[in-house]
C-alpha cells in the first residue's frame, strides 16, 4: 500500500516553528473522513517512527498526532517515546472514567495532551484540566466565541492555546491579541508589509548570480571560481555534500572533490539554494526550507506535468515561489532586477497553467489537504505513487541546508 506522511508546521509567537502536526494519507482517492481512524492512526505512527523516519519530519520537535478513542483505551501512545510525541484527543472523544485515567496514565508518563477542534462544553472540565494545549479553529469559530472560550478556562485552567489555520498575518496579530499563543496554518507565506526600501546592492549581486545560473553555456570552472572566491559557499558546499542526504561512507574533504561528487547540475542547484537562503538574514527559516523542499518537488512531479520548462527551470520557479515573502516585496519588483526570461516571469506572476496546477498539486500535499479536486485529478496516475519518496526526498535535501 501507498502511504504518506504530510506536516503542517506550529509556530510559536516569535513564528520559530514550535513542532509539526502529522498527518496521514494512503491514496487520493480514499480521503481520511473515509478511513476507520485507528487504522489511520497506526499507519501513520507505524511510518513515522519505522519508515520515514523521525529525525527528517520532526527535526527534534514534538509531533501532534490524531488519536481515537479506542486508540486511546489501548494507551498506544505509550509504544512511542514521549518527547517526540503530543497526544491530540479529537473532538468527538468523550471525557468518560476511562478515558480520564488514560490521560492520567499519559501525563504520568511525560506526554502532552492536546484537546484538537476544541468547542467549550462544561462536562470536558475534566478533559481540560488535564491538557497542556487547546486548540481552536480560529476561522470556524466566532470571533465571540472564541474570546469567551478563552477567559473561562482561564479562570480554573493554564494551558497554551493553539490558532488553527491561520491564513494571514492580520488574523496571526489578531490571533495574538486573543491569547493564543501557538499558530497553525500558512500565514507567513506572503510578505507582511511590502517594504518601501529599494532592494539591497548585496541582494541584487545574489540575484543577479541565480540569474547567472540559469545559463546554457555555464561551466564547471566558472562555478569552481565562484566557489573559491566565497568562504561562506565553501564551507556551506562540504557540510552538505557530507551530510546525511547523500549517506557517504567517508567524507570529502576538499572543493574539487566536492564538485566532483556532486556534478554541474547539483552544484548549480546548491549554489541556488545559498543564494536564495542569504537574500534576507530575517527570513523565517521555516519559509526558505519549504522553498528548498517545493523546489525540489517542482523538479520531480515536473516530469509527469506537462508545464513547457525544463526540470532545471522548474526546481528554480519552486525555489523562487516564495522570493517575495523571503524579500518582502513584490514579485513584479524582484523580476525585474534578475532578468529572468518572459516565459520564466510568467509562471512566477501565476500566468502558466501548467505551472500553476504543479504549484497546486504540492500546496494541497504539503498542508495535507487532500480532498481537493487537483489531487482526485491525478488519482490512479504514475506520479500519485511517487508522491510519497518525492516528498520525503525533498524533506532530506532541505534539512540537510537548515540543520
Amino acid at each position: 500500500m501507498d502511504v504518506f506522511v504530510a506536516r503542517q508546521p506550529i509556530f510559536d509567537l516569535d513564528k520559530r516553528v514550535f513542532g509539526y502536526e502529522l498527518l496521514f494519507r494512503n491514496g487520493f482517492e480514499n480521503t481520511f473522513p473515509d478511513i476507520d481512524g485507528d487504522v489511520a492512526t497506526n499507519t501513520l505512527l507505524s511510518n513515522t517512527f519505522f519508515s520515514f523516519g523521525l529525525k527528517e519530519l520532526l527535526r527534534k520537535k514534538p509531533g501532534f498526532i490524531n488519536f481515537t478513542k479506542d486508540l486511546i483505551l489501548e494507551k498506544t501512545p505509550l509504544l512511542f517515546p514521549s518527547h517526540h510525541m503530543v497526544i491530540e484527543v479529537l473532538e468527538h472523544v468523550e471525557p468518560d472514567s476511562s478515558v480520564i485515567n488514560a490521560l492520567d496514565d499519559f501525563k504520568e508518563n511525560g506526554y502532552q495532551i492536546a484537546l484538537d477542534d476544541f468547542v467549550y462544553r462544561k462536562k470536558f472540565q475534566p478533559m481540560i484540566s488535564r491538557s497542556d494545549i487547546i486548540k481552536v479553529d480560529f476561522r470556524e469559530t466566532p470571533e465571540n466565541e472564541v474570546t469567551d472560550l478563552i477567559h473561562k478556562i482561564r479562570e480554573d485552567h493554564a494551558p497554551v492555546f493553539l490558532a488553527e489555520k491561520v491564513e494571514t498575518h492580520q488574523e496571526y496579530e489578531l490571533a495574538k491579541a486573543m491569547g493564543f499563543s501557538l499558530f497553525q496554518g500558512y500565514f507567513f507565506s506572503k510578505p507582511e508589509i511590502l517594504a518601501q526600501t529599494d532592494i539591497s546592492a548585496g541582494q541584487v549581486t545574489r540575484l543577479k548570480l541565480i540569474a547567472a545560473l540559469q545559463k546554457k553555456n555555464i561551466n564547471i570552472r566558472e562555478l569552481e571560481e565562484l566557489i573559491k572566491n566565497d568562504v561562506g559557499i565553501t564551507f556551506k558546499l562540504l557540510k552538505f555534500t557530507n551530510s546525511a542526504y547523500f549517506s557517504r561512507p567517508t567524507p570529502i574533504d576538499t572543493i574539487k572533490d566536492a564538485i566532483t561528487y556532486m556534478g554541474l547540475d547539483e552544484l548549480t542547484k546548491f549554489i541556488r539554494i545559498i543564494a536564495v537562503s542569504d537574500l534576507n538574514s530575517n527570513a523565517s527559516r521555516e519559509l526558505l526550507r519549504r522553498s528548498v523542499i517545493r523546489a525540489r518537488m517542482c523538479e520531480k512531479i515536473g516530469r509527469f506535468i506537462k508545464t513547457g520548462f525544463t526540470a532545471d527551470e522548474l526546481f528554480t520557479l519552486g525555489l523562487f515561489s516564495f522570493m517575495d515573502a523571503i524579500m518582502n516585496h513584490r514579485m513584479e519588483d524582484i523580476i525585474k532586477v534578475i532578468g529572468f526570461s518572459d516565459h520564466m516571469q510568467d509562471a512566477l506572476l501565476g500566468r502558466n497553467r501548467g505551472v500553476n496546477l504543479l504549484m497546486n498539486i504540492i500546496n494541497c500535499v504539503e498542508q495535507g489537504d487532500w480532498g481537493k479536486k487537483v489531487l482526485k485529478a491525478i488519482s490512479g496516475k504514475a506520479v500519485e505513487s511517487k508522491l510519497p519518496g518525492y516528498y520525503f526526498d525533498a524533506l532530506k535535501m532541505a534539512n540537510s541546508f537548515f540543520d
